[in-house]
C-alpha cells in the first residue's frame, strides 16, 4: 500500500534540488510563508513571528494558522528548502492517511488485503491528488485527520480491562488537538463533527462520555492558537458584510457525473493551451469539484447497497454520512448555508472529503465480501478475479491521478536579473510584485498586494477605497497592479513589477513579459505631521476622503474623532523641519527616532490592530489609527525613540485555555475508565 502511495506521489522530490513540486497556491502563497517562519525559527534568536510584513500593508502572522499550522507534520518541512517542502509534505499527508485508514480498518474487522485497498483509496483519491496541483499544502496536511480520529476511538473502546493511565484516551485527546491547529479549518471541523457523530451511533456504554470528553479537552489544548485565530477572525473580512467570493464553490449537480467520467467537465492543466478553462472562476470550480475515486468504489458502494448481510455496524454510518456530505455540498443546501451570513466555512464542496472516505472504506469492505460473494467458484478463481478488480482500480485512479503530479525546474524559481537588486534599490520602501511572479524574490519585500483569504478589515477597507473599487468587493487576492496610483503612493510603494501594461506610471524595464514601473512620489514609511494638519473625523467622513481623489495624504493626517485633545496653550514656531529615522529590527518591531520641532503625529505605514503598543522614550503611549488603516502616535516638541511593538491578541486567554484543558485531560486519563459492556457484531477485541 505505502509503496504504490509513494509511487504516485514521488517523495523523492523532496531532496531532488533540481526540480519542485508544482502546485499554484503552494508556490504563490504557502513556499512564502513557509520561508518567513523558516528565517525567523532558524536564526540566531529563534521565534515565530507575531506580525507577517510582507502582504497588505502586515496582517498578524501566527495567530493565522494558515500561515503556520501548529500541525506535528509541519514542523518537517522547515528542515528542507521551501521548493523541496512541498513533496514532503504531501508524502507525509498521504501516507499519514492511508496507514490510519489501514490500522483504522482492521480494527473494525475488515482482513489484510482489504484494509490496505480503503487505505490506498482514501490516500490516491481524487479530492487528495487533484489539490496537489491545485497546492493547497494545508488542506492535505489535514486530510489524515478522519480516520486517525476513528482508529484511536476504536482503540479507546474495545480495551477490554483499561489499565490506570489510560494512554489511547490521552493519544485521542492530543490528536485532536494536533488536528484543529492544522492549517485548514474545514477537513478538522467535518473529521470532529463525524468522530462524534461516530462516538454516538457506536459506542453504547458509558465510556462514550469518555472518548467525548477527551475530543473536547483536545479541542481546548489548541486554544493557545485557536482563541487569538477567533479573536483575529472576528476583526478580518470574514465577519463583514461582502459579496460572496468567487471561490466559494457549492456543487453542482452537472459536476455528479464527475464520479463516473471525471473529465467531463474539461481539466484546467497549466501546461497546456487551455490553462484556466476560461476564467479563474472556471478553474476554481474544477479543483473544488474533482471527486474521482474510480469505477472500482462505485461499483461496492451499488453492491453494498444490494446485500442486506452487509448492513451490520458500523457500514450503515458510513453509507448515511458520504450521502448526507454529499447532499450538504449540493444547491440544495443553499438555504441552511444561508443562515450564516459570514463567510466562515468556504466551499461547502469541501464536505466531498467525507464522501471519498466512505467510498474508500466500502471498497475494503467489497474486497472482504468478494469471497464469500463468488463462494460457488474454484479458490482460484476467487483470487483471479480479486487481483484483476484490485489491479483495475490502481490501474483507473492512479493513472488520473497522475495528470495532477507534475514538476518544475527548481533553478526557474531564482529572480531576473531585471529585478535581482531590487532590494537594494527600494531601501524601506514597499513593492507591488505580482503574486503570480514564480521568483523566491517575491515576498522577500514588503509588498502592498495580498494573496489571503483572511485579512484585516481596517486596511482592506482602505485599500479599496484608495483604487475606486467597490466596498463590498470580496477579494482573497489582490496584486499592487490593480491598485491606483494613488493608492501606491499612499502605501509607500516605489516600484510595481507585473505582467500588466499601465500607462499611468513612469516606465522602467522590461524583463520578458514582467514590466518594471516607479511609482511617483510615495510616501515615506515613517513621516511626522504636524497637529495643524491633523483633522479629527468620524469613521464615515474618513473614508470618504479617501475615496476622495483631491484629497492630499501626503500632506495631512486624519484621526478619530474621539482622539482629539485640546490644542497647546503655546503656538510652536519652529525654524527647522521636524525629521525621522525609521529601523525594522524585526517583524514586530519598529523604531523610529523623531526630531519634532513641533506638537504633531508620528504616523507609520503599516497595517493598524490593537495588538500593536507604544512606548515613547520608555513610556507606554497610545496608538492610533491614521487615516483609519494606518499606525499614529502623538509627539510634543522634541527628540523622541518611538517604538511599536506586536504582540498577538489574545495570547494569553489562549494559554490559559490550553493550560486548564491539558489538567482535566491528565485528570480524564488517570480516572479509572468506565466499564466496557459486550461489544457490538463487527468490533475485534485486543
Amino acid at each position: 500500500m505505502l509503496l504504490v502511495v509513494t509511487a504516485l506521489y514521488r517523495p523523492w522530490l523532496a531532496w531532488d534540488r533540481t526540480q519542485t513540486l508544482f502546485g499554484f497556491d503552494y508556490l504563490q502563497l504557502h513556499a512564502r510563508r513557509l520561508d518567513y517562519a523558516r528565517e525567523a525559527l532558524l536564526n540566531r534568536h529563534p521565534h515565530l513571528p507575531s506580525w507577517y510584513s510582507r502582504e497588505a500593508l502586515g496582517t498578524p502572522f501566527w495567530s493565522n494558522i494558515q500561515n503556520f499550522p501548529f500541525l506535528p507534520t509541519r514542523y518537517p518541512l522547515l528542515t528542507v528548502d521551501p521548493l523541496q517542502a512541498y513533496a514532503l509534505g504531501v508524502n507525509l499527508a498521504a501516507a499519514l492517511a492511508a496507514l490510519f485508514t489501514y490500522w483504522y480498518c482492521r480494527r473494525i474487522g475488515l482482513g489484510l488485503v482489504a484494509a490496505a485497498v480503503s487505505g490506498w483509496t482514501f490516500a490516491a483519491s481524487g479530492f487528495f491528488a487533484a489539490r496537489v496541483m491545485a497546492g493547497h499544502l494545508p488542506l492535505l496536511e489535514a486530510y489524515p485527520a478522519l480516520p486517525l480520529l476513528l482508529w484511536l476511538i476504536e482503540i479507546v473502546v474495545q480495551r477490554a480491562s483499561p489499565r490506570r493511565l489510560n494512554v489511547p484516551l490521552l493519544a485521542l485527546g492530543v490528536a485532536s488537538g494536533c488536528i484543529v491547529a492544522a492549517g485548514h479549518p474545514q477537513l478538522p471541523a467535518y473529521a470532529l463533527i463525524a468522530a462524534i457523530g461516530y462516538t454516538v451511533y457506536r459506542v453504547r456504554h458509558a465510556r462514550a462520555l469518555d472518548v467525548l470528553l477527551a475530543i473536547f479537552l483536545g479541542i481546548g489544548l489548541a486554544g493557545f492558537v485557536l482563541w487569538p485565530m477567533v479573536e483575529l477572525v472576528l476583526r478580518s473580512t470574514r465577519f463583514h458584510a461582502l459579496e460572496t467570493p468567487w471561490n466559494d464553490i457549492v456543487f453542482p449537480y452537472d459536476h455528479l457525473s464527475g464520479f463516473a467520467l471525471p473529465w467531463k467537465n474539461g481539466f484546467p492543466d497549466p501546461f497546456g493551451p487551455n490553462p484556466t478553462l476560461g476564467s479563474r472562476s472556471g478553474a476554481a470550480l474544477f479543483w473544488e469539484t474533482y471527486c474521482y475515486v474510480g469505477w472500482v468504489p462505485l461499483a461496492a458502494a451499488v453492491v453494498f447497497l444490494a446485500r442486506r448481510k452487509s448492513w451490520e455496524q458500523p457500514w450503515p454510518f458510513f453509507v448515511v454520512l458520504g450521502t448526507l456530505a454529499l447532499a450538504l455540498a449540493l444547491p440544495i443546501a443553499t438555504p441552511l448555508r444561508s443562515l450564516v451570513p459570514e463567510t466562515i466555512l468556504r466551499s461547502s464542496s469541501r464536505q466531498l472529503y467525507l464522501t471519498a472516505f466512505a467510498l474508500a472504506l466500502l471498497t475494503g469492505r467489497a474486497i472482504d465480501c468478494l469471497p464469500g460473494a463468488l463462494v460457488r467458484l474454484p479458490r482460484s478463481w476467487v483470487l483471479g478475479i480479486t487481483l484483476a478488480a484490485l489491479t483495475l482500480h490502481v490501474l483507473d485512479l492512479g493513472s488520473h491521478d497522475l495528470r495532477f503530479i507534475r514538476t518544475l525546474p527548481a533553478a526557474g524559481f531564482h529572480p531576473a536579473q531585471a529585478y535581482a537588486d531590487l532590494p537594494g534599490q527600494l531601501g524601506d520602501g514597499r513593492i507591488a510584485m505580482d503574486y503570480q511572479i514564480m521568483s523566491t524574490l517575491n515576498r522577500q519585500i514588503d509588498d502592498v498586494g495580498f494573496f489571503d483569504s483572511v485579512i484585516l478589515a481596517r486596511p482592506y477597507r482602505a485599500l479599496l477605497d484608495l483604487s475606486d473599487l467597490s466596498p463590498t468587493s470580496n477579494l482573497q487576492s489582490l496584486n499592487g497592479a490593480q491598485m491606483s496610483a494613488r493608492a501606491l503612493a499612499a502605501t509607500a510603494t516605489r516600484q510595481v513589477v507585473t505582467f500588466a501594461e499601465r500607462n499611468d506610471l513612469p516606465h522602467i524595464s522590461d524583463d520578458g513579459p514582467v514590466h518594471i514601473y516607479a511609482v511617483p512620489s510615495p510616501a515615506a514609511r515613517a513621516s511626522f505631521l504636524p497637529l495643524t494638519q491633523a483633522s479629527f473625523l468620524d469613521d464615515t467622513a474618513i473614508h470618504e476622503r479617501l475615496r476622495n481623489p483631491k484629497t492630499d495624504l501626503a500632506h495631512s493626517i486624519m484621526l478619530p474623532r474621539e482622539a482629539a485633545e485640546p490644542v497647546p496653550a503655546r503656538t510652536d514656531h519652529a525654524t527647522v523641519d521636524s525629521t525621522v529615522e525609521y529601523k525594522r529590527p524585526s517583524s514586530d518591531l519598529i523604531v523610529a527616532n523623531v526630531h519634532a520641532a513641533r506638537t504633531g503625529f508620528l504616523r507609520v505605514v503599516e497595517a493598524f490592530d490593537p495588538g500593536w503598543h507604544a512606548r515613547v522614550d520608555g513610556v507606554p503611549t497610545r496608538v492610533l489609527p491614521a487615516d483609519g488603516f494606518l499606525l499614529a502616535v502623538r509627539l510634543e516638541p522634541g527628540i523622541h525613540e518611538v517604538r511599536l511593538r506586536y504582540d498577538t491578541l489574545g495570547a494569553a486567554t489562549g494559554i490559559a485555555i490550553s493550560l486548564t484543558s491539558l489538567a482535566l485531560l491528565v485528570v480524564l486519563v488517570f480516572r479509572r475508565p468506565s466499564p466496557l459492556q459486550p461489544l457490538s457484531n463487527g468490533h475485534r477485541t485486543n
